[in-house]
């Protein structure tokens, strides 16, 4: 990853964050700590997967399960271990969804834009900041999702570059469940707007084929290998 300054306290906001929930465990163990955060993660596993996407700029969301109410939002992690479009380099920015149901169809409406990031290929999996700059921080309700567009934009959510995918997927969609568990999948809907790329403006609309929304989704579902990290603070 290129990072600047403003981007390794990020980061380092993300490891000292781990080194809290660690030294907490350590000091006063797993039920004291329990008392005071709950963990939160939900998409899929960052895991090997068959290709990348060969079509610059789509917008990818994880439709297979919920970001719960209150979670602060602290990391985007991923795989981008190979490529098939021939990129080693390429863009992600997070983003948070509200969706809701819309006659037979479930909408899903951007709530929240992050701060983008240039990545490189690596063999292992990396995280990212997920840092909402714009709009909502953090999930007021229970129908709440996270996603990703493979481009860097601004509060506009107009892109200003775009690159070939970043992180690994599979089709069709992997069974089981998420790293969620209970009830989440492995599901994910990609866009398939090829030219020009997806804009993510607070309020741009994606849906299923057919769906009423600015953007629809290939017919079938994939998974890629990113997940939400977050954090609940237990009262």
């Amino acid at each position: 990853m290129f990072l600047t300054d403003r981007d390794r306290r990020q980061n380092r906001k993300i490891l000292a964050f781990g080194g809290l929930f660690a030294s907490l465990v350590a000091v006063c163990g797993p039920r004291a700590l329990a008392a005071t955060y709950r963990p939160v993660a939900e998409g899929s596993s960052p895991t090997a997967r068959s290709q990348t996407d060969r079509v610059s700029g789509q917008v990818m969301i994880y439709v297979g399960g919920s970001v719960p109410e209150g979670t602060n939002l602290l990391a985007f992690q991923y795989l981008f271990g190979l490529t098939t479009a021939g990129n080693t380099t390429g863009y992600i920015t997070p983003l948070l969804f509200e969706y809701s149901t819309v006659g037979t169809f479930t909408v899903y409406t951007v709530a929240g834009i992050g701060k983008g990031y240039e990545v490189e290929m690596n063999s292992a999996p990396q995280k990212i900041p997920f840092d909402v700059v714009v709009g909502t921080k953090v999930p007021t309700g229970g129908n709440f999702a996270f996603g990703f567009v493979n481009s860097i934009v601004g509060a506009s959510g107009i892109p200003s570059v775009t690159s070939e995918g970043t992180v690994e997927f599979d089709t069709p969609a992997d069974s089981g469940t998420g790293v969620g568990g209970g009830a989440t999948n492995n599901n994910w809907g990609v866009t398939n707007s090829y030219s020009p790329s997806p804009v993510v403006s607070l309020g741009t609309t994606f849906g299923g084929p057919g769906a009423p929304a600015d953007y629809t989704f290939f017919p079938e579902f994939r998974t890629y290998s990113a997940q939400a990290i977050g954090a609940i603070a237990v009262k």
